[in-house]
């Protein structure tokens, strides 16, 4: 049964993904708000797959840590492609920072384009830091309020620890930005590298606000809370 639930979800997710970006391929004459109203309709779609024919769902503690009047930097833990429709389903217009492979991805670097999200050349150190700074700081005066950013910089199995760039904690110190921890489990059941995925309920856990402008504090405490 697990095997044919996840066949089914392949052959519809892939099926719908590629005539929804089709059909809405041309997204460079699309206003920003559209395109948001476009990522939001398809990652909505992705979270009712999951659980409706894999049976993946999710539990969310700690909500009441989101600041909704600030500009905030969530600081998720990284296992899968899922928690990438997670945020933006539960966020409003979040603004993603990743790496620049991404960019390459047919369509959706469009989309990716129109919707302000931020791309990082892990090769270039600190220019790459210094322009991700300079490009939320724009985009803050542009009204913006919701980055991710995932400071492991990869996927990581469950209890796999990795090591945190500290490009984090210089957004924060620079910018003064609210940082925002998140931690869950996908990996458990949206598992990276494999075809099957297994049913279950992902937990989430959303913490209050790191506040330290001492560097190595502050990586120590998003260490903890990961690990």
């Amino acid at each position: 049964m697990r095997v044919l639930n996840n066949l089914a979800y392949y052959i519809i997710f892939y099926l719908w993904s590629v005539l929804f970006f089709l059909f809405f391929s041309p997204v460079k004459f699309f206003t920003r708000n559209f395109a948001v109203f476009l990522s939001k309709i398809w990652t909505s779609s992705i979270m009712a797959l999951s659980k409706k024919i894999l049976g993946i769902d999710c539990i969310i503690h700690g909500e009441k840590n989101i600041l909704n009047n600030k500009p905030i930097l969530i600081a998720s833990n990284h296992q899968a492609a899922w928690e990438t429709f997670f945020l933006t389903y539960f966020f409003n217009d979040p603004v993603f920072i990743l790496k620049k492979e991404l960019k390459m991805i047919p369509i959706l670097k469009w989309y990716f384009e129109k919707l302000d999200f931020i791309f990082i050349d892990r090769n270039k150190g600190f220019n790459s830091l210094k322009h991700t700074i300079n490009s939320i700081n724009n985009l803050v005066n542009k009204g913006r309020k919701i980055f991710i950013i995932f400071p492991e910089g990869t996927r990581l199995k469950p209890n796999e620890q990795g090591s945190l760039n500290p490009g984090v904690f210089a957004i924060h110190k620079i910018l003064k930005m609210i940082v925002i921890p998140i931690k869950h489990d996908s990996g458990k059941y949206w598992i990276n590298g494999k075809i099957l995925k297994k049913p279950g309920k992902i937990k989430i856990e959303i913490f209050p606000p790191i506040k330290s402008l001492d560097k190595k504090k502050f990586l120590e405490k998003l260490r903890k809370i990961y690990y």
